[in-house]
């Protein structure tokens, strides 16, 4: 961008060359170091800055928004024997071009780089000292060129928990040395968790199981979603009951979905002999409850009499994390062997789902994405997480 500058108009008062104060010229320029640079070299190291305003830029860039800093420089009245020579300073109405500062030396003008860095409209007061200088040129360095980020605090704002991040932090590896690209502490931290991960039990479902989850995490649909899975990806048959107790849940929807998977539909669980490897038998539960603890005892009850070894935790990753833990107390509670994540198309950061992963009681069987009943699903839980948790790894 070029840095224009002429004499100021006649009416500003600062404009005459008079013998107490030099001449005055103005500057219309795109940041603080280029009006440096050329106060310096049209003007030399004495003069300096009067005041510093934001004005809209000229021509095209100012339709589009664009504004430029206007700088008003005074020279200092030039000294002959002692005496004050009253000739103007030289004319820069010819200067057409003025060049970028010089990269090795950075001149700071302080009321010139506190205008820039505050980006302030109106006019700018001077530093009464040239003191002042220093102190000014670091706070503009400072916002000019944000602090650089700090691996933790990347970590957090991708999901992960205080006590994973501390957990991590206390491995002798941790990669969070100052010194230490960004990038190659967040591959290392990938690693880390991968190795934590590794130790997350797998383990089939039983053909006789049971879900179970909070009121409204998705319970039915993962349902659907797992005995569609069963049906056109492992080739199997079975039945699926839907359990109410004294709360009807209005199993409408799953009957349906059942009759057109060919899946055999009722309101009482089958007895346990129809459960076989080609055979599933699959309840769908009345909710668990956080402040009813009797309805939980009353469904764990149920599945121990009903002989069901199966059983999944439903959670939904947009709950509050400290309401999936007191659900995840519960499922444990109940005795549940399986874990499904819900929702996951709504969550922007799955980096919180790692603390019921990790070291976890229970084994991860499915993370669904979508409202649909077939599709939109992952079996393979930890690589989802991983990816979206680290997607450039």
């Amino acid at each position: 961008m070029q840095a224009q500058g002429r004499r100021t108009p006649p009416e500003a008062k600062a404009s005459t060359p008079t013998a107490a104060a030099g001449s005055s010229y103005r500057f219309l320029v795109r940041s603080a170091e280029e009006a440096v640079g050329a106060i310096r070299q049209q003007l030399g190291d004495e003069a300096r800055v009067v005041s510093v305003r934001a004005v809209k830029a000229a021509g095209i860039a100012g339709l589009l928004g664009s504004t430029r800093l206007e700088v008003i420089a005074q020279t200092p009245p030039a000294r002959v024997g002692g005496a004050v020579e009253t000739d103007a300073a030289p004319d820069l109405e010819a200067v057409s071009q003025v060049s970028q500062p010089a990269p090795a030396r950075r001149v700071a003008t302080p009321s010139l780089v506190y205008a820039a860095a505050a980006a302030a409209p109106a006019e700018v007061a001077r530093p009464s000292t040239e003191e002042s200088a220093p102190t000014l040129s670091r706070e503009f360095d400072s916002r000019r060129t944000p602090p650089p980020q700090r691996l933790d605090a990347l970590l957090r704002r991708s999901g992960l928990s205080e006590p994973l991040i501390a957990r991590l932090q206390s491995s002798p590896n941790w990669p969070g040395a100052a010194d230490r690209p960004l990038h190659q502490g967040l591959t290392a931290v990938a690693g880390q968790i991968r190795e934590l991960a590794a130790s997350v039990p797998t383990r089939p479902l039983p053909a006789r199981a049971a879900f179970v989850g909070l009121p409204g995490v998705g319970c039915t649909t993962a349902l659907c979603k797992w005995m569609a899975a069963e049906v056109f990806g492992r080739g199997r048959r079975g039945a699926v009951a839907t359990i109410e107790f004294d709360r009807p849940k209005g199993a409408e929807d799953l009957a349906v979905f059942a009759e057109l998977l060919g899946v055999d539909f009722g309101r009482e669980l089958p007895a346990t002999t129809t459960a076989t490897a080609d055979r599933f038998c699959y309840a769908d539960m009345p909710a668990l409850s956080l402040t009813r603890p009797d309805e939980n005892r009353r469904l764990r009850a149920f599945l121990d009499e009903q002989r069901v070894p199966g059983r999944v935790l439903v959670l939904s990753g947009l709950t509050d994390l400290a309401v999936l833990r007191q659900a995840s107390v519960a499922g444990v509670d109940l005795g549940c062997t399986h874990l499904v994540f819900t929702q996951l198309d709504e969550l922007p950061h799955w980096g919180k789902l790692w603390d019921f992963l990790i070291e976890a009681p229970l084994a991860p069987l499915m993370a669904t994405c979508g409202p649909s009943l077939t599709g939109e699903c992952e079996t393979d839980v930890i690589g989802a997480v991983l990816r979206r948790t680290f997607p450039w790894n």
